[in-house]
């Protein structure tokens, strides 16, 4: 063998070795990277039943369901495909690489998604009808100081059982969709701010003069109750107010707040410089159904 083919040969079985190792380390998985999903905010997500949502991921994924079905696609997004129901949905992501590095994301499924999404940033006013009521009569010829503000049957109406736990259903309904609330206002009458209180938004009730039925200026009672909404500052946070039907006086048209049933909201977003835009109306029904 000549000197040059004698040189040569460490140096092949140097190079060999070496593409060999690079060959190995090219073979082992990079570490684990914690997982995440992209641009999503994590707030609960809304979507109508049988809707579709999708969810890119930083990595592969297994997960669980309480509802509905789901699929990765090739670029580690999840394809989440609503069961045709209405109420509240758990989806637990883990990573294919660390079982223990896990993500839940909680969804919403309503026909009124449309209208229940833009409230989780804030910037509304939710005026509600105060939940059912009808245990005793309004006593509006008493001489009973301040009758309206009592909780006694026998000078004013009340929340009947079904009334304070559709309360308190509206209120876990607020919180499952995440509906952040900065303000809380109600009529003095019992029955209103006994439904604000049972709603448990997390903020104190402050009662208002302005939308207290028949005892102060009653014939402008719809158009100081829209003073009040339209008063809100906008913000990352929702006002919600408490008040009554039964309006006298001359009337807007359309006018939202006067048909409201027990327990339904009207939903207005607050406009710069503007009079709030009525959006929709909430049924109670619509609120219970979100509370489980």
């Amino acid at each position: 063998m000549e000197a040059a083919d004698r040189r040569r040969v460490p140096f092949l079985l140097m190079l060999t070795l070496c593409m060999g190792l690079g060959w190995v380390a090219c073979q082992r998985e990079d570490p684990a990277l914690p997982l995440q999903a992209i641009g999503f905010d994590g707030k609960t997500a809304i979507i109508i039943p049988s809707g579709k949502l999708s969810i890119k991921f930083n990595q592969r994924v297994t997960w669980q369901i309480s509802a509905g079905t789901a699929t990765q696609d090739a670029r580690d997004s999840l394809i989440y495909m609503a069961a045709n129901s209405v109420g509240r949905q758990q989806i637990t992501v883990k990573s294919q690489r660390n079982a223990n590095d896990s993500m839940v994301i909680n969804v919403i499924t309503t026909p009124r998604a449309e209208v229940f999404r833009p409230l989780q940033k804030g910037g509304y006013v939710l005026v509600f009808r105060h939940a059912a009521a009808d245990v005793g009569v309004d006593q509006a010829g008493s001489a009973e100081f301040n009758w309206w503000q009592s909780c006694d049957s026998k000078l004013a109406r009340q929340l009947n059982d079904q009334g304070k736990k559709d309360a308190v259903d509206i209120g876990k309904a607020f919180k499952n969709v995440q509906i952040p609330v900065g303000k809380l206002f109600s009529s003095e009458y019992c029955r209103c701010y006994t439904t604000a209180n049972l709603m448990d938004l997390g903020v104190t009730v402050q009662q208002a003069k302005e939308l207290t039925y028949y005892v102060y200026d009653e014939a402008k009672r719809y158009e100081n109750t829209m003073k009040l909404v339209d008063s809100q500052i906008i913000d990352a946070k929702n006002t919600v107010i408490v008040g009554h039907t039964g309006f006298s006086g001359t009337l807007p048209s359309p006018a939202p707040l006067s048909s409201l049933n027990w327990g339904d909201a009207a939903v207005f977003q607050l406009v710069a410089g503007q009079p709030a835009r009525y959006v929709a109306t909430i049924r109670v029904a619509e609120w219970t159904a979100l509370a489980p």
